[in-house]
């Protein structure tokens, strides 16, 4: 992974930024209530598993929703090299891995989100 610009860190943090409030704004309101809740966090990459796109930090317990308000974390330049190579739309990959990881949250599973076209 190439060195980051602060500028271009910046500019990153606001783009996903900015894709996460489409994206509770898009939720149902019972659902976007709760996820509200749920602080999502900006980091460049995960020290401990730099392939990993982002991460629920609460308990994930299938069909229950964690006691835990996570954080969630985003790892935006391990998701920017992605798209980058699959040639994926950085905005697109964000909402998806930010639902992926707020599913987390409410204990479900990729069938629990596709059910609730989450997806």
């Amino acid at each position: 992974m190439s060195a980051m610009t602060p500028a271009h860190w910046e500019a990153l943090k606001a783009r996903a930024q900015r894709v996460i409030e489409r994206t509770l704004a898009e939720l149902p309101p019972d659902l976007r209530d709760a996820a509200q809740k749920v602080p999502c966090l900006f980091e460049s990459q995960s020290e401990e598993d730099p392939e990993i796109l982002g991460l629920y930090a609460g308990d994930f317990i299938p069909g229950e929703v964690s006691a835990a308000n996570g954080p969630i974390i985003l790892y935006l330049a391990t998701i920017e090299e992605l798209c980058l190579d699959e040639l994926e739309d950085f905005a697109d990959e964000v909402r998806l891995t930010y639902l992926h990881e707020l599913g987390h949250h409410f204990g479900w599973d990729e069938g629990d989100l596709e059910e609730r076209g989450l997806d």
